[in-house]
């Protein structure tokens, strides 16, 4: 009989949930807890259901609800997996989606991809201000289903959507449907298994699903930005579920985007930009020149006078293209920004007249003395015209404009000391599959 109860408690204490029983019957989970702390000590959850009832709303309904301890222990009936995740939806710490619960076991282990202590405060993250240490950080990584070695990616992507320039304020509030995106550069793209080829922004890579869905809960958790309170957006959009992919330098012809962003070549980059969609330029059957003019065309029906961003991916054969038709980037910004134009005559219909173009700034003063209904008038005006390549074979390219208040923020990765070791888990997961 005690053998037998030997067993079962050391298989108990073996789980990855660290069950300890409290009486016959019942069981305690110790989870950590995702949302952010102020400065002062207050949980923005707290804030949070203030605003929420203020507005009249009624979700998540359990927000706030919760101990103010950084480990709680929560009793578990039946199935652990399952309750946990209704308890963390219903307090507004989800996507939607289920998450991996973030036990002590698993931060621990996640802890590992980062040699900083796990207090330490990497930034603020908005709306709410909430401290953003290692520890928050792990914690949504480990909810999100990343591995310890997408640590030292997510660190620096933090301290990218922190960056005042990087406005997350405005992106995690406002009415438009943007989301931060990572591009990630350098050799860790390739270490990391990072997908840069075929359905690069898709569905069907570990790396790319959960660093990008990692960013987005540590955004909704520690940050703040909840739908339908803090964050004011009409429709949303997909790519806040994950919004990840890195560039495909075996086939670029060009130098890498983190060299243009003012990193050496052998850098390991990530890169942050607010995204507000993606349109596809498909590229078949026309001439270089066919292809940038499209693009062009693109630009100018986005609809708006400014942007702070734009980014255009080309697919790998039409960056061929380009590059064996002496097209360089330099070029090829030349190129769009002589051809994406407007009459002013409907510029001024469109910008001047219904007075977007002053609210939302970023237009040379000139304009707004034009006369010549038809002179024409760059649309819009770009602060950064990014190009990148990636994705697989074909001639599918994107254009993802930018948020008008962000600007691209590109931070370096640093490795931890235990790299090696923590790449070897990764090849495990890679060949587990």
């Amino acid at each position: 009989m005690r053998k037998s109860i030997a067993i079962v408690l050391a298989g108990l204490l073996a789980s990855p949930f660290i069950i300890s029983i409290v009486n016959p019957g019942q069981r305690v989970l110790e989870v950590y807890n995702p949302a952010g702390v102020q400065v002062d000590g207050i949980f923005v959850d707290k804030l949070l259901k203030k605003t929420m009832r203020e507005l009249g709303g009624t979700r998540p309904p359990l927000a706030g609800y919760f101990p103010e301890v950084r480990i709680e222990k929560i009793p578990v009936k039946k199935d652990a997996f399952t309750e946990i995740n209704d308890l963390f939806y219903k307090r507004g710490w989800t996507d939607g989606l289920p998450i991996i619960p973030p036990t002590k076991e698993r931060v621990k282990e996640m802890l590992t991809g980062a040699d900083l202590s796990p207090d330490f405060v990497i930034g603020k993250v908005d709306p709410m201000a909430g401290q953003a240490t290692v520890e928050k950080i792990a914690i949504n990584a480990v909810m999100a289903g990343c591995l310890p070695a997408y640590m030292p990616v997510l660190i620096p992507a933090v301290e990218a959507i922190a960056d005042p320039e990087f406005n997350l304020r405005g992106m995690a509030t406002t009415t438009n449907p943007d989301t931060p995106m990572l591009i990630i550069g350098g050799p860790i793209s390739k270490q990391l298994d990072i997908n840069s080829g075929r359905n690069a922004l898709g569905r069907g890579w570990k790396a790319n699903a959960t660093m990008g869905r990692a960013l987005h809960l540590i955004i909704n958790n520690v940050g703040g930005s909840w739908p339908g309170v803090t964050d004011m957006s009409c429709l949303g959009q997909p790519g806040e579920f994950a919004m990840c992919l890195a560039e495909n330098e075996e086939t670029n012809p060009w130098e890498p985007l983190h060299m243009e962003l003012g990193h050496p070549k052998a850098a390991s980059v990530v890169t942050v930009i607010g995204a507000e969609g993606i349109h596809n330029i498909p590229g078949i059957g026309l001439t270089s020149e066919g292809y940038l003019k499209l693009v062009a065309d693109n630009l100018v029906g986005m609809g708006r006078p400014h942007r702070s961003v734009v980014l255009l991916i080309i697919a790998q054969d039409t960056a061929a293209i380009l590059e064996r038709g002496g097209w360089t980037k330099k070029k090829i910004r030349q190129f769009i920004s002589k051809n994406a134009l407007m009459p002013f005559s409907k510029y001024k219909e469109r910008f001047i007249d219904t007075g977007i173009a002053r609210l939302l700034g970023g237009v040379p003063s000139c304009v707004f003395e034009t006369k010549d209904p038809n002179a024409m008038i760059p649309v819009p005006f770009i602060d950064q015209l990014l190009i990148l390549v990636s994705g697989g074979p074909g001639e599918k390219s994107m254009l993802i404009p930018g948020w008008m208040g962000s600007k691209a923020i590109s931070k370096e990765i640093r490795l931890p000391a235990n790299w090696r070791k923590l790449l070897s888990y990764v090849k495990q997961s890679r060949n587990s599959l």
